[in-house]
């Protein structure tokens, strides 16, 4: 793996983290694998652009209020 997709690695691990607490408690991801394995996974498979938007994509898509939305939506 290159050095810079490393450092990518790196750095959305650090993002990551430091925005956890604002999308929600812990256990409550709606996702099997964690956002920071997910960006992992796609960094070293995939090229660095392709990888980062699919992570952003990730990341805004893993909140508390898509969560809320999935549990109302499988009361309908």
């Amino acid at each position: 793996m290159s050095k810079l997709k490393t450092s990518f690695i790196k750095i959305i691990s650090l993002l990551i983290n430091s925005i956890r607490p604002l999308l929600g408690p812990r256990g409550a991801c709606i996702y099997k694998k964690t956002c920071t394995l997910y960006a992992k996974e796609k960094l070293e498979t995939r090229s660095i652009f392709i990888a980062i938007p699919l992570i952003i994509l990730r990341v805004l898509s893993c909140n508390p209020i898509t969560i809320l939305y999935w549990k109302i939506k499988a009361k309908i």
